[in-house]
């Protein structure tokens, strides 16, 4: 049976993630990964907005002027970008403001791909899953665990043994282009998608956020 969704209350934090059908490779080259974070920076109104004028957005790199009452749905905590799935921590700041964004972001980006590759039909598995971040130390393991995943191709071990390599895994989080971490650490990559001060609400500064990503071990 499967488990039952939270109920989504604004200003509470939760873990948003999914998988491509049939194990697809999504992002298969850098402007796929680019579209995305296009579509994740264009969808995140309350503003009604098309699929024609995200393509026109994308092509000539102008968002669309928003109106004075606009809001965004959610705030981007931290998000990891993989071949074939992806993780958020999202924080909703209007009412079904996760599952307006979740909607039109992949029907966004759904359509660009099917395009793209001559193909029809849903790209991920179903309707996305999510689970509530109920405590600060459950945002502070969530927080560090998605930019975690990074480690998967290259240090796999990390999940049932923890990180024994810490330098090696420190360079590997920063390197990875498609991951939230490295704007937390230094400059800002992705305006318009995340706020370095979000981490403040749970980690005393840059530094304590880097010691707890690398200090991750299988008892986490």
């Amino acid at each position: 049976m499967p488990s039952q969704r939270p109920k989504i209350t604004v200003g509470e934090l939760y873990h948003v993630f999914n998988r491509s059908v049939e194990g697809r490779t999504v992002f298969p080259t850098q402007k796929h990964y680019e579209r995305f974070l296009a579509a994740m920076r264009f969808f995140n109104t309350t503003d009604a907005v098309t699929l024609r004028e995200f393509f026109v957005s994308v092509k000539t790199g102008v968002q669309p002027l928003q109106k004075l009452d606009t809001k965004a749905l959610v705030e981007v905590g931290a998000f990891i970008l993989m071949p074939t799935h992806y993780h958020f921590l999202l924080r909703p700041l209007v009412e079904d403001g996760i599952s307006l964004f979740m909607q039109k972001m992949g029907s966004g980006y759904t359509c660009f791909f099917n395009l793209k590759h001559g193909r029809t039909g849903p790209l991920f598995q179903g309707r996305y899953k999510v689970k509530h971040i109920d405590s600060d130390r459950y945002a502070r393991h969530i927080q560090a665990y998605i930019p975690l995943n990074a480690l998967d191709y290259i240090m796999p071990e990390w999940r049932e043994s923890g990180i024994k390599d810490k330098r090696k895994a420190y360079k590997l989080l920063l390197e990875h282009p498609w991951s939230s971490f490295s704007s937390y650490i230094g400059e800002n990559r992705f305006q318009g998608i995340i706020d370095q001060k979000f981490i403040l609400d749970f980690f005393d500064g840059t530094k304590d956020f880097e010691q707890s990503m690398i200090s991750w071990s299988a008892k986490d």
